[in-house]
């Protein structure tokens, strides 16, 4: 009898371990690398509905960008969509900048991930403008990576030189 037990439980151990799903974190790393380019991207080219698919559409989202000149928070989704629009009326036109997104690391869990990376913007003739240090955090909804919280740290607005804080590499696998 001890031994039918010990056997069952065995089995049920081994049944159990080979059902958890495998993570292909490489795939997983370029579906959140398209979210967050989608998101920039969309807001450039003010294409708001596109824009709003990158987020987790409820209350825990929360934003913070921070420069020279101050900080501002945003918490919650109703919060946020009303910033995009109110950004979006003031300033309808597409920008022609184009971005370069840098450095990425990212660590992918089974329904969350966080990324950090610079993002380096430039005018339509390649003229340099700006660089900021940005983190999301995505959760997986429905089988979609959605952002649920977003930091900016405009870099270039500090005195100190704009290279010293660049993202060394990729982060490889991870979990």
């Amino acid at each position: 009898m001890k031994k039918n037990v010990i056997s069952l439980f065995v089995l049920a151990l081994i049944v159990c371990t080979s059902c958890q799903e495998t993570i292909d974190f490489e795939k997983e790393k370029e579906a959140i690398k398209a979210v967050i380019e989608n998101e920039s991207n969309s807001y450039l080219a003010k294409n708001f509905d596109q824009q709003m698919k990158s987020f987790l559409q409820d209350e825990s989202f929360v934003g913070i960008t921070a420069g020279k000149n101050g900080y501002h928070y945003i918490q919650g989704w109703d919060e946020i969509m009303s910033g995009y629009k109110d950004s979006y009326e003031s300033s309808p036109d597409p920008s022609t900048d184009k971005l370069e997104f840098k450095n990425y690391k990212i660590k992918v869990y089974t329904e969350s991930a966080w990324a950090i990376y610079d993002q380096i913007k430039y005018d339509n003739e390649g003229e340099f403008i700006n660089k900021n240090l940005q983190v999301r955090f995505l959760e997986k909804k429905d089988g979609e990576w959605k952002i649920v919280y977003l930091s900016v740290v405009f870099t270039t607005s500090y005195e100190e030189n704009i290279e010293e804080g660049e993202l060394e590499s990729e982060t490889e696998s991870t979990d």
